[in-house]
């Protein structure tokens, strides 16, 4: 088995609990170590427990939000306002309830231009960030799909160039999306998956039974160990128990 990290927790309600100590954790340090925290966060019902709490207090008090920088690990190719959007689920249930300034919001592109102009738009504003061709987030939220998935990373996909790449053809709809890459993600000095319900148990047992992945494992274990915890529920995390 490798050296992931794992937290099983009772329920979301924990897990998402567990999340947000860690989040301001991260938040917290990255700040005290260079005055900022940039993160790329994930869409679906596992995160959005998270930042609803972390939108409450005593959460939204135990950071200076005004030095917390938001990116997105992926996002569907539809307007920010569309019902589908990540964008719109964490303006929704965290940017507008927390002192984050608007120029601190790192959106993908997704409307005005064609998906790989738009991948190599997010890529220029991610390097001048940066200041690397590569990001090094200070945290990134992930979750997996019962088919090893991880932002919009797919089993059976190419390995794709640079830090942010289009995707087209997700066997989730909708089928465009964009997506950090492998390379961008390994980056971070830390990441969290947050990963949830029975349907995911036996794909965590193959991620958490592959020590040495290579390009032919689950694009989820191909995220680096090192910096990375995984916090899952119990049902998720029936097959490691």
């Amino acid at each position: 088995m490798s050296e992931r990290e794992l937290f099983i927790a009772g329920g979301a309600d924990d897990l998402a609990r567990e999340a947000a100590v860690r989040f301001l954790d991260a938040a917290q340090q990255s700040i005290a170590d260079h005055g900022r925290c940039a993160v790329a966060l994930s869409g679906g019902s596992t995160p959005k427990r998270l930042y609803r709490l972390l939108a409450q207090p005593p959460y939204r008090y135990a950071v200076d939000w005004s030095k917390v920088y938001m990116f997105f690990a992926d996002e569907r190719f539809v307007p920010h306002d569309d019902p589908d959007s990540t964008m719109l689920l964490a303006r929704e249930t965290l940017f507008d309830h927390v002192p984050l300034p608007p120029e601190n919001i790192f959106p993908m592109p997704t409307v005005g231009l064609a998906p790989e102009q738009a991948a190599a738009e997010h890529a220029a504003t991610l390097a001048a960030f940066f200041a690397s061709p590569l990001p090094k987030f200070d945290l990134i939220l992930l979750g997996m799909g019962p088919d090893g998935h991880t932002a919009s990373l797919f089993p059976g996909f190419p390995d794709y160039p640079g830090s942010v790449a289009a995707v087209h053809g997700s066997p989730k709809p909708p089928p465009t999306r964009l997506t950090l890459t492998l390379d961008a993600i390994n980056q971070a000095r830390r990441i969290l998956f947050l990963v949830t319900g029975a349907d995911k148990a036996e794909t965590l047992r193959t991620v958490f039974a592959d020590p040495a992945p290579t390009a032919a494992s689950l694009p989820a274990a191909r995220i680096k160990a090192e910096g990375a915890a995984w916090l899952v529920d119990r049902e998720a995390g029936s097959a490691l128990i």
